[in-house]
């Protein structure tokens, strides 16, 4: 007579409704995020001119989403693995954009002993205006002090109409800076310092295009006797007065009436700037092959962030971006109106090797400086 086996009972522990819903709503949300992610992630290859202005404000949001990704990440990795693993997926594919903005480089990389190297400063000055002042402190030299202090052998300035315009500047700086660099060129609102020879390029003129924003474009002859053309850009900006970065600041609070007012006040001028940027990166473009040559340096305010439209665009010209290539860990180079972003970059193209590059700590300006320093064999 066969026995019949008593079946043993499930010892595992079931899982009660509140929590399957509970787990059901987490793995949602780490898919949204994880997509938005991928968005802001990949959204600067898509041309804000061609495609609308909402392509150029998603590349902003990307290292709120990549911060957010690492925290429920860490917190998914204890609660729910499944989670932990989409979140995971996604910052793979998203592992090159996350490079760009937080690239990890340690050292400095070997060149040959007859490579030419030099030093290049790249700063904002803001007119050499503190931040949040509107006329100059006779008794503040600290930005200029800063450039000389940081001995750059090439010094490239945003927002400098200063140094052309008369009685705006002490003339002792003005005397220091060309002591210190016997070559000063400046266009309208970018300038260049040198030690060594430069000749300018005269480009031809786009009034339309570049209303609000400059390029200028210059070679500078090293030791060797070799040259490199430096194109120096400041960019469409975002358009956001005193009022509008009070309503940011607000929002960043989570005021309800800043979140109502969001889209018709500060949505529609980065969309119109990116629309913009995208049009002088265009025309950028066209200057680079008139007028660059084989080893090329483009630096300055780009008012956009890593993965923007512009660099994806200079990218494709054979551009690559300095910091991505020898920094190390992320960086902002803006400190006002807690927009924390870094918007000023240096890219490159031909036989340059950049060796390192760091942002500099100074706040004489709304913007911290980059200085970086290259090799040319």
């Amino acid at each position: 007579m066969a026995v019949r086996k008593t079946p043993k009972p499930d010892t595992k522990p079931r899982r009660s409704t509140l929590q399957r819903i509970l787990r059901g709503l987490a793995i949602s949300v780490d898919v949204l995020l994880g997509a938005a992610l991928c968005l802001t992630a990949y959204a600067g290859n898509i041309s804000p001119l061609q495609h609308g202005g909402i392509w150029g404000i998603f590349p902003l949001c990307f290292p709120f989403c990549l911060v957010a990704a690492v925290i429920i990440l860490i917190l998914q990795l204890f609660w729910n693995r499944i989670g932990a693993l989409i979140m995971a997926l996604a910052m793979l594919i998203c592992a090159g954009p996350i490079w760009d903005y937080c690239p990890l480089h340690f050292g400095t990389p070997s060149v040959p002993d007859d490579a030419t190297k030099f030093t290049l400063l790249s700063y904002n000055v803001h007119n050499f205006l503190r931040p949040g002042e509107k006329e100059y402190d006779t008794s503040d030299d600290s930005a200029v002090a800063y450039i000389l202090n940081t001995d750059a052998d090439i010094v490239c300035l945003q927002e400098a109409s200063f140094l052309a315009l008369a009685n705006c500047l002490p003339a002792k700086l003005v005397y220091d800076i060309h002591n210190h660099y016997p070559n000063v060129l400046i266009n309208d609102e970018v300038a260049l310092l040198s030690r060594f020879p430069v000749q300018a390029v005269h480009l031809d003129p786009a009034p339309d295009i570049f209303k609000g924003a400059d390029v200028a474009c210059w070679r500078v002859t090293l030791p060797s006797g070799r040259f490199i053309t430096v194109f120096n850009v400041h960019l469409e900006s975002m358009r956001m007065k005193d009022d509008d970065r009070e309503m940011y600041r607000n929002l960043t609070e989570f005021h309800r009436e800043s979140i109502h007012d969001v889209k018709e006040r500060i949505l529609s001028k980065l969309s119109f700037s990116a629309v913009n940027r995208a049009r002088q990166v265009q025309q950028l473009l066209r200057y680079i092959r008139l007028y660059g040559g084989p080893d090329v340096i483009i630096t300055g305010d780009f008012n956009d962030v890593p993965g923007c439209y512009a660099i994806h665009a200079l990218a494709d010209a054979g551009f690559r971006s300095a910091y991505a290539d020898r920094a190390l860990g992320p960086a902002i180079t803006f400190n006002q109106s807690r927009l924390y972003f870094r918007i000023d970059h240096t890219l490159y193209r031909g036989e340059l090797k950049p060796l390192a590059i760091s942002r500099g700590s100074t706040g004489a300006s709304d913007h911290y400086p980059l200085v970086s320093s290259w090799a040319l064999w």
